[in-house]
């Protein structure tokens, strides 16, 4: 009873903001639908929403936000589909003054405000806001507010309908030489060969995004993870095509990643062709 007047008590005194969850208000709500984090299961935890997993192991790209957020702690930075936090979390660690946490799904973000109250890390409240909401249409941001975005093992979620416009609105959220880091799915991900044929099709016919697969839910594929993970669609990118995208959008080019993925037989980040990424930045 005294954990939930204290915390009512601490809403009570916390002025709202319409774009952000109050961090209160969202342990509070936690509290009451019993809201935990899952257990992880090689370097993976499940999603809510069935948008597969958050990683617990941090890729080449994720270790170069966060350098740069060590770097430049008074900078001010926004992380997309971060689900339950973990980046955030390291970030928050390392001093970051200002960090926005979006996700669609706001037991993800709920769930992470109580793991850090109920580890006594309140003290890094003052730097996190919690964005809720599917990027763009539901979150509004001032145009250059950003020095950094990071897009993790999110662009895969998109189609070729609605991809456009949320780079376009990346590239308007950044300040200036602000900086992009993405990491998303390439057509050759191991287990996924029975979609290579279609891919290869589609390609040779011209296709801009020849690795869009709208059933993946239902394909044999997507069938080998577990129904309440896997998207009813996926978007796979080679990096050329990646590139080109985000260079049609009015961004360069930094550096670029091809890597395997970690898993029960890999351990480790290394160069492979199960996903690839970018750094960009806006001139």
């Amino acid at each position: 009873m005294i954990k939930y007047l204290t915390l009512m008590l601490c809403i009570a005194n916390c002025s709202l903001n319409c774009l952000e969850l109050d961090i209160y208000q969202a342990i509070f709500d936690a509290e009451c639908e019993n809201l935990t984090i899952p257990e992880e299961h090689d370097y993976r935890i499940s999603t809510l929403n069935k948008y597969g997993y958050m990683f617990t192991k941090f890729d080449p790209t994720v270790d170069r936000f966060l350098k740069l957020i060590e770097n430049n702690l008074k900078q001010t930075f926004f992380e997309v589909g971060g689900a339950y936090g973990n980046v955030a979390e390291k970030a928050l660690e390392k001093g970051i003054e200002k960090y926005y946490l979006n996700d669609c799904e706001e037991r993800h973000l709920k769930s992470f405000a109580r793991k850090l109250y109920k580890e006594g890390k309140t003290h890094l409240f003052p730097a996190l806001h919690l964005i809720p909401g599917r990027c763009p249409d539901e979150v509004s941001m001032p145009s250059n507010s950003f020095d950094a975005i990071l897009v993790n093992k999110v662009l895969h979620f998109f189609s070729p309908q609605t991809i456009d416009a949320f780079v376009e609105w990346l590239n308007d959220l950044l300040k200036p030489g602000g900086k992009v880091f993405v990491l998303t799915i390439s057509p050759f991900y191991k287990g996924h060969e029975e979609l290579l044929k279609d891919y290869q099709k589609q390609k040779e016919e011209g296709a801009r995004f020849p690795g869009y697969c709208s059933r993946y839910e239902t394909s044999h594929s997507g069938e080998q993870y577990p129904s309440e993970a896997r998207p009813a669609s996926l978007l796979f990118m080679e990096i050329d095509t990646l590139k080109d995208l985000f260079v049609q959008h009015g961004f360069q080019i930094e550096e670029e990643f091809k890597l395997a993925i970690i898993n029960s037989d890999n351990s480790e980040w290394r160069a492979g062709n199960d996903m690839v990424g970018i750094i960009a930045h806006k001139p």
